[in-house]
């Protein structure tokens, strides 16, 4: 599980920002309408077996709106044909897609429109995310209960918290700030201690560290930032701590989802050069391999199909299976367009977004069939 390529900001719309924090590339501005028609992509393959894999279109399908809302984000996969994310004119409510049906989970406590992020959902409906109160910094982590948003439990005083993944049995995950310039430290909140925040503990201490996923088995997968900005990457299995080793010789490690043991994420080549990021994947048993032509590889389901980025800010996404370039989604001349997570129903959560006086965001769903 994992949260969409981009940090949606209610304030700047001339960046594209990971949720975690990283730039992914400057948003190209068009002044044009919402696209009429789905995008069709045909398959890109790499090796026979692709071929044999990729016998299908990517194309995108427009999810429902409430009657009256214009604009809403989709940033999430529950794994089984459901999506969650933000609706954005002006209110922000969390909203469920379901069924083809709408289901409003209504505004998080504390609101007060600097910016909502939905970052997960599981099969059961549990949204997770974290919102911005303020503009001096500073977020909520919160779940859903039912269909209510409430504010996730931290220690009094905490100074931000956020939530960034919750797997089937309710496990949620992310991080807190005790206090304004402290270190984040990366935290759960277990599905049988739901009013507890737990620390995890035998992480290297003294860096940021942040629980970027989590698995169905209660793996944690962590990041590592120093104060110089490098990064490591952890696997946290009940207080065990293993080291994410990357395959080729690099300076930063940085993983952004776990699913059925796979991992994948970027590394920082050794030797610097504008061009030095590459998407990788690591298998159940910790062995890497570098994704050809991507930049940053954001997540994958239990199938072993993972979406990222292209190298040198080229738009849209790819699509690997077994290692392989499988296909590129082109972000398309009418917009930009950010992608969420891939589910393990194999649909894609995105939203177009059409920068001209009306701010135009749609969600979709991108499918291969």
């Amino acid at each position: 599980m994992i949260t969409s390529f981009v940090f949606w900001s209610s304030l700047l719309n001339s960046t594209e920002v990971d949720l975690k924090g990283a730039i992914v590339r400057p948003v190209r501005l068009a002044f044009v309408a919402v696209m009429a028609a789905a995008i069709v992509v045909g398959p890109v393959t790499t090796s026979a077996a692709a071929s044999e894999v990729a016998a299908c279109t990517w194309k995108s399908s427009p999810l429902p709106l409430p009657a009256g809302v214009t604009k809403a984000r989709a940033t999430a996969s529950d794994n089984d044909g459901g999506y969650a994310g933000s609706l954005i004119d002006g209110i922000s409510d969390v909203v469920y897609w379901k069924n083809g049906k709408v289901i409003e989970y209504g505004q998080v406590p504390a609101w007060s429109g600097y910016g909502v992020f939905v970052t997960d959902v599981n099969r059961s409906g549990v949204i997770v995310g974290y919102s911005a109160p303020t503009m001096r910094g500073g977020y909520v982590a919160f779940r859903s209960v039912g269909t209510k948003i409430e504010p996730l439990p931290v220690p009094a005083g905490t100074y931000s918290s956020t939530a960034t993944g919750v797997n089937d049995r309710g496990d949620i995950v992310g991080h807190y700030n005790p206090k304004f310039g402290e270190r984040a430290r990366a935290v759960r909140w277990p599905a049988d201690r739901p009013g507890q925040m737990v620390e995890l503990t035998g992480l290297p201490t003294g860096n940021w560290t942040n629980s970027e996923d989590v698995d169905e088995d209660g793996t944690v997968l962590v990041v590592e930032t120093t104060g110089t900005g490098s990064t490591s990457s952890f696997l946290w299995r009940a207080g065990v701590v293993t080291k994410l080793v990357a395959p080729v010789a690099a300076v930063d490690v940085n993983a952004h989802a776990i699913s059925a043991g796979r991992v994948v994420g970027s590394i920082t080549l050794s030797g610097g050069g504008s061009d030095n990021l590459r998407a990788v994947e690591w298998d159940a048993a910790g062995n890497g391999r570098v994704l050809s032509d991507g930049y940053t590889a954001e997540s994958v389901n239990r199938h072993g199909v993972v979406v990222g980025l292209p190298r040198n800010f080229e738009p849209g996404a790819l699509v690997w299976r077994g290692g392989a370039l499988e296909a590129r989604i082109p972000e398309g001349d009418e917009g930009q367009m950010s992608f969420g997570p891939i589910g393990d129903d194999g649909g894609i959560p995105a939203t177009l977004s059409i920068g001209d006086v009306t701010g135009t965001e749609t969600p979709m769903v991108f499918r291969c069939s």
